[in-house]
Order: structure tokens, then C-alpha cells, then sequence
């Protein structure tokens, strides 16, 4: 089963918990916010759970993390 993952402008909540590549929680932010802080690091924004309230979003590059989760299963 392939799970597909909301990334950068997909994601469609206005606010998110957002947490930084090293595991840093930035709190909840817009999406907007949370967009801004993604590309000045260079990296992508991914929804990682979409039914927390607010959803969570990571900060980091979309091929580690598929890389990552890919070695989870």
C-alpha cells in the first residue's frame, strides 16, 4: 500500500504543528508561515499526520523522507 503524503502548497489546513529536520517543534504556525521557514532551509514542507488537530508538518527534504519511511516498512 502506498501512502501519499500532502507536500508544500497541497497541504490544506491554514494551521499546522510544525517540526524542524533535527526535531526541533516550531509550534503551530500558518502554512504560510510554515512554507517560508521550509524554503529558506531549502527543504519541503510534509504533512506527516494529517489527522492530529492541528496537523503535523515536518520540515524536510521529500526524497530523505520517503527515503526514511520507505525503510520503516
Amino acid at each position: 500500500m502506498t501512502v501519499r503524503y500532502r507536500i508544500n502548497s497541497g497541504i490544506k489546513a491554514e494551521s499546522v504543528r510544525v517540526i524542524t529536520d533535527d526535531g526541533e517543534q516550531l509550534g503551530v504556525l500558518t502554512v504560510r508561515e510554515a512554507l517560508k521557514i521550509a524554503e529558506d532551509k531549502g527543504m519541503d514542507l510534509v504533512e506527516v499526520s494529517p489527522r492530529a488537530n492541528p496537523p503535523v508538518c515536518k520540515v524536510i527534504d521529500h526524497g530523505k523522507f520517503l527515503y526514511q519511511r520507505s525503510k520503516k516498512e
